[in-house]
């Protein structure tokens, strides 16, 4: 294998800044984005409304992760029948209105959660399965760089969301907040989605090949999957309680927003960083670097009494993985497993991913609920980052494909 030259990365990034400026700001406004992102800022207000417990309000976020796990193969096969752009302008407008309706909440706890499975139920075809199937045939050189510019999006959200979320709820109420936020995916997403997004068919492969299953029996697959479950679960849940579990040790409210903010710098830096590296260097080898990052965050949390400047290092820490994590299980797929396999291998993995990223949230309110502190927890979670690191290792160097044409892809060559 040899890297392709970079003007072959810049002359791709040339005749497809539209399609990935889509992609970019749908992934942003996507059910991984303002939903993900704000939960934590809501958990107060909610608490004080209807007297939900941190464990009660993440439920919501876990029936949202097992939802879009059932539905990911349904909405891949879905794809491959009317195409990737007809699914997101859909699920844009879906996930919009669902979310606005999070705002008409009157403390039934069952409405609540009712409210998240809606939520996901039309927002996931707003999360990978869609945006990165164009840019994985549209970019080729440049591949990981443009998966990791794609994602900046929901890193501007990690970023401003928090504070955005917090001053809308001090303005106008946390009701109104709800709505203010649901209207940006259909307001924003869905005009440049209209104008910019398309489905090219790659080249070389028909309509009828794009919707092969994933081959199951390939233990590469499972090998991610196992990684990604773990790596999910960690970041899932120590993002949406990271304000809780500092504020829990005595730091601010001020400064436990300010960190959580820096979540979504680093995942910006994770996400360029991570994509551009991937292209240069062996992608399991990036991939363990930047999972081990979070393990040290949680054993920094975990060891002592949280301050400030802890609370900061250990949110850029778990961002900067945060931005890694959406590149790397696309290019990963796209690399270990068949491209005219990536639809369902995709589906597959991120079933696994969304699966861990279900459990992490509620397990580590867990421990808080029922043993008042996060530091057990938090120990496992580190614990659980380094098994992953390990596991991607074992991935071992690129196949190459017999049945892919040099065409199809230059990476193999």
């Amino acid at each position: 294998m040899t890297n392709p030259p970079p003007e072959q990365t810049w002359s791709e990034l040339a005749r497809n800044w539209r399609l990935l400026g889509a992609c970019t700001i749908g992934f942003g406004l996507s059910l991984s984005g303002i939903p993900f992102y704000t939960l934590g800022v809501f958990v107060d207000p909610l608490h004080a409304a209807f007297g939900w417990s941190v464990g009660q309000v993440q439920i919501g976020l876990t029936i949202s992760y097992l939802t879009t796990m059932a539905i990911l193969p349904a909405v891949g096969w879905l794809a491959d029948r009317i195409g990737v752009r007809r699914v997101a302008l859909g699920s844009l407008t879906g996930l919009g209105l669902a979310f606005m309706a999070l705002g008409l909440q009157r403390g039934q706890l069952w409405a609540f959660w009712l409210n998240w499975f809606f939520i996901s139920l039309f927002g996931t075809g707003t999360l990978a399965i869609t945006w990165t199937r164009p840019l994985t045939h549209a970019f080729r050189a440049g591949r990981g760089l443009a998966l990791g510019l794609s994602l900046l999006g929901t890193g501007v959200i990690g970023i401003f969301g928090p504070p955005a979320a917090r001053a809308l709820i001090d303005a106008v109420g946390w009701r109104w907040a709800y709505v203010c936020l649901g209207a940006a995916p259909i307001l924003i997403a869905l005009p440049t989605t209209l104008l910019f997004f398309r489905d090219p068919a790659p080249p070389g492969v028909d309509h009828v090949s794009k919707a092969l299953p994933a081959p199951l029996r390939d233990p590469r697959l499972w090998l991610l999957g196992f990684a990604f479950l773990l790596i999910a679960g960690g970041v899932s849940g120590t993002i949406t309680n990271l304000i809780k579990a500092v504020t829990s040790e005595g730091v601010s409210r001020a400064d436990a927003v300010a960190a959580a903010s820096l979540v979504g710098v680093f995942v910006v830096f994770g996400r360029v960083g991570c994509g551009a590296l991937i292209d240069r260097f062996w992608a399991p080898g990036v991939a363990a670097i930047f999972v081990m990052g979070p393990a040290v965050a949680c054993a920094l949390l975990a060891s002592g009494p949280a301050r400030p400047g802890v609370a900061a290092i250990s949110a850029a820490l778990i961002g900067l993985t945060a931005g890694a994590e959406f590149d790397l299980l696309p290019f990963l797929i796209s690399r270990y497993l068949p491209l005219e396999r990536y639809t369902g291998s995709l589906a597959a993995g991120s079933a696994c991913f969304y699966l861990g990223a279900a459990a992490g949230g509620p397990l580590l309110a867990w421990f808080y609920d029922h043993l008042g502190s996060y530091r057990p927890g938090l120990w496992g979670a580190s614990g659980l980052f380094a098994i992953a690191a390990v596991t991607l290792l074992c991935l071992g160097s690129y196949p190459v494909f017999v049945s892919a044409s040099p065409s199809s892809d230059p990476a193999n060559e």
